[in-house]
């Protein structure tokens, strides 16, 4: 097969422009071949499509199916594990080409507050995937330099339609074929878009969602089955018996029930305690019953609107993470201006410094000064972003200014800083000192 002309890649991008802008990215799989891409569509039918790079050297390829054309051959690659960690659940934004560049495009999958491109290179002899997140990136070759093409390289002989693309590829490509479709190309008429083994997303959540089902009814049944157990043993009816009689014509099967080494008072006042546990225990019983009830009733909701809230509360909920709450405590502070501000907080005193440590994240930086009394500071940054070793050294003068009361005599004394993310610094349990132990540090010397 002939990979695509420069004239029919320009067709497809502008063929998945119309088709994708607006879809949710969903579902990230690679493999030996290339990178496929499972998109959520929110006006166009079916709503689960799947894009495919195929970075295949001399034939490179890009489509979108209905089913995923290689479901069954898997395999890790960087390009996916970044795709998962920083696009999955993003909306892609926009497709355009680099034209001077002849077969090259960039999908922009971009948040408000971070730049996500991919850039999808379909050259022969140097196909090439490019994903990057603000100044991270990752490749799927070494990415070349870009050459500019000339007008002989765009020349084209006449355009082969994107059905008969689509189709030619995954005859030729498809490592899954089901029974019912011989090749399926997004605009082919052909088979149900659920009819791919594992099925579309929607399939999964719904596959998910039965089975949350299952596990729900399950423990109805298991409430059931305790509240008939608790009510076996009447208690209180044993306890008014022995109140009245005593031990006296006590009936044969509540004897068992009975402890006749101790006194009735005993054994009185023991039946109407595990009476009022029974009622208790089916108070509890009957309030996670009535929760069940409505979460099953929830579970059973499985149309196309409940999972576009699903799909709404995903995206959220990626927008959310990250983001930092205010810490809570009047904590002395200093804010290093630069292109990405940087927080520096620390307590006043230890109790404070714990706190502050608690309520850091675990990429944050903590700061303390080596083999010299002193505070501790927590330096804010995010996840995805480094710290300069600039700004390492402004924090750490102004925790040595904020910690040592004889400033005076400390004038260009160095001091070693040492540096740890705090996903390795543990408190002492029940130090009330604030010390604490960490794991691989990074030492600076700084000059006060």
């Amino acid at each position: 097969m002939k990979s695509p002309s420069f004239s029919e890649f320009q067709t497809i991008i502008q063929y998945l422009h119309d088709e994708l802008i607006g879809s949710q990215l969903q579902e990230i799989i690679s493999t030996e071949d290339g990178v496929v891409l499972g998109f959520y569509r929110f006006v166009h039918e079916p709503k689960a499509v799947w894009l495919v790079f195929d970075m295949d050297t001399q034939f490179p390829f890009v489509g979108l199916f209905h089913q995923n054309p290689w479901l069954k051959i898997k395999k890790t690659k960087p390009v996916a594990l970044f795709l998962n960690s920083h696009f999955k659940n993003t909306h892609l934004k926009d497709i355009h080409f680099l034209e001077n560049f002849g077969r090259v495009a960039e999908f922009d999958f971009s948040l408000p507050d971070k730049k996500l491109v991919l850039q999808l290179r379909m050259i022969p002899k140097q196909p090439n995937i490019i994903v990057s997140a603000d100044d991270k990136t990752v490749s799927w070759e070494k990415p070349r330099d870009l050459v500019v093409a000339t007008p002989d390289e765009n020349f084209e002989s006449e355009n082969r339609s994107i059905p008969f693309l689509f189709k030619q590829w995954f005859d030729r490509r498809a490592k899954t074929k089901p029974k019912e479709a011989s090749g399926a190309g997004v605009g082919t008429p052909t088979h149900s878009p659920n009819s791919a083994a594992g099925g579309s997303p929607f399939d999964k959540w719904v596959q998910q969602r039965n089975k949350d089902l299952q596990k729900k009814e399950k423990a109805l049944q298991q409430i059931d089955e305790q509240k008939n157990e608790l009510r076996k043993v009447p208690w209180a009816d044993i306890g008014n018996h022995l109140k009245t009689h005593g031990f006296k014509d006590l009936p044969l099967e509540w004897t068992t029930f009975v402890d006749f080494s101790q006194k009735p008072s005993f054994n009185i006042e023991r039946s109407f305690e595990k009476a009022k546990q029974v009622v208790h225990k089916l108070q509890g019983a009957d309030a996670r019953k009535a929760q069940l009830l409505q979460e099953i009733v929830l579970a059973k909701d499985v149309s196309e609107e409940r999972f576009q809230r699903h799909l709404s509360e995903l995206a959220a909920k990626q927008a959310k993470q990250g983001q930092r709450k205010s810490p809570e405590g009047n904590f002395r502070k200093l804010t290093i201006d630069g292109e990405h501000p940087v927080n520096v907080l620390m307590g006043k005193n230890a109790v404070e410094n714990l706190k502050l440590l608690r309520q850091a994240k675990a990429w944050d930086l903590w700061v303390h000064l080596k083999d010299y009394p002193s505070a501790y500071a927590i330096l804010q940054k995010q996840k995805d972003k480094s710290i300069s070793d600039q700004v390492l050294v402004q924090a750490s003068q102004w925790l040595v200014k904020e910690s040592i009361k004889n400033k005076k005599n400390m004038d260009g004394v160095k001091l070693s800083v040492v540096i740890v993310e705090c996903r390795h610094v543990r408190p002492i349990k029940g130090d009330k000192l604030g010390r604490v132990t960490y794991h691989h540090p990074r030492e600076m010397l700084i000059t006060v």
